[in-house]
């Protein structure tokens, strides 16, 4: 999986430092659980957005 993830940040001239690749990793993960139950999830709830906003919402 972190292959994946550091070829994708490459590719895209993204140079990520060592330390931050775990943190990364950690929320693809999450992201990927997202992703596998969204035909789980009502119709009715389509009109909800997700963000990611680095540093949080203290911006």
């Amino acid at each position: 999986m972190e292959n994946e993830i550091v070829k994708v940040l490459e590719g895209k001239n993204i140079k990520v430092p060592e330390h931050h690749i775990q943190p990364l990793m950690a929320q693809w993960q999450g992201y990927l659980q997202l992703k596998k139950n969204v035909d789980a999830v009502k119709h009715a709830d389509f009109d909800i957005g997700l963000k990611h906003v680095p540093g949080g919402d203290r911006q």
